[in-house]
């Protein structure tokens, strides 16, 4: 295959960081299809770089990169992970986003110090039980996925403050809600979800919960349990009434219920603000 100008840029950073010792390398935005296999020359690497580039797959040299703290591999071609990448065992950051991956390899459970994992704007349909063994994880993003439901390991990531799940094709929620409790920030919006477990009570960290663009016609009363939340969007949605249990989130400082069809007296206390709403619920209670 002729070698084009990407590849030879390629090849020279590549020189250039071995001669130099480096343990930073940016191989972005050269329109790469392939990674030069030379890569595995370069066991000092600590961060690399290679998103916006036209990758379909990975090479199992990649297995030589055992000090990486940080791998951008988004905005590629990528439809699956080699079991190579169980080798990268420091690694901190993982951005695999705006890929065509359909699914993780197991092999994923290896990676034990990651504490942010990007994999929005993927094919995902399911997640790996092993997706438990993570549990260094302080953000998860998944949204923009085909996730139809949610594995009860993810439980295991005691760790994670932010779970990102909108645009994907939940349907429900488990009654046992296998969420992390340490959860700081919650995004649920754009799914098929109808109703809300009571399982929600035991996310007493949450400072913000989006659950806009669903289908929610009624809210659970143990969403009064959330106190520490600052921010609540239910925007998009069938409800006509909250729960007068509301009113006790004393931290909301922000609901947006926009295009929900409210019942007369709520719609007008909405157009006052939140505190207009806390104020009408309390008076109901």
């Amino acid at each position: 295959m002729l070698e084009t100008e990407g590849d030879r840029e390629a090849r020279q950073r590549i020189e250039q960081a071995q001669q130099e010792g480096a343990i930073t390398l940016d191989l972005s935005n050269l329109k790469l299809t392939e990674l030069p296999e030379a890569i595995a020359s370069l066991t000092r690497l600590q961060r690399l770089d290679i998103s916006y580039n036209q990758l379909r797959e990975l090479p199992k040299s990649i297995a030589s990169l055992t000090q990486l703290h940080l791998l951008n591999l988004s905005h590629n071609l990528l439809t699956e992970l080699p079991e190579a990448i169980s080798s990268l065992t420091q690694l901190r950051q993982l951005y695999l986003n705006n890929n065509k991956l359909t699914e993780l390899p197991e092999a994923i459970a290896s990676l034990t110090q990651l504490k942010w994992l990007n994999l929005s704007t993927n094919q995902l349909r399911e997640l790996p039980k092993s997706i438990a063994s993570l549990t260094q994880l302080h953000l998860l993003n998944l949204s923009h996925n085909q996730l139809r439901e949610l594995p009860k390991s993810i439980a295991s990531l005691t760790q994670l403050q932010k779970l990102y799940l909108c645009d994907n094709q939940l349907t429900e929620l488990p009654q046992a809600l296998a969420f992390p409790t340490e959860l700081r920030w919650l995004n649920l919006s754009t799914n098929q979800l109808r109703e809300l477990p009571e399982a929600l009570a035991s996310l007493t960290q949450l400072h913000l919960l989006n659950l806009s663009h669903n289908q929610l016609t009624e809210l659970p009363e143990s969403i009064a349990s959330l106190t520490q939340l600052h921010e609540l969007d239910l925007s998009n949605n069938l409800l006509t009434e909250l729960p007068e249990s509301i009113a006790s989130l004393t931290q909301l400082h922000k609901l947006d219920l926009s295009d929900n069809p409210l019942n007369p007296d709520l719609a007008a206390a909405y157009e006052q603000g939140t505190e207009a709403v806390l104020q009408y619920l309390r008076a109901k209670a």
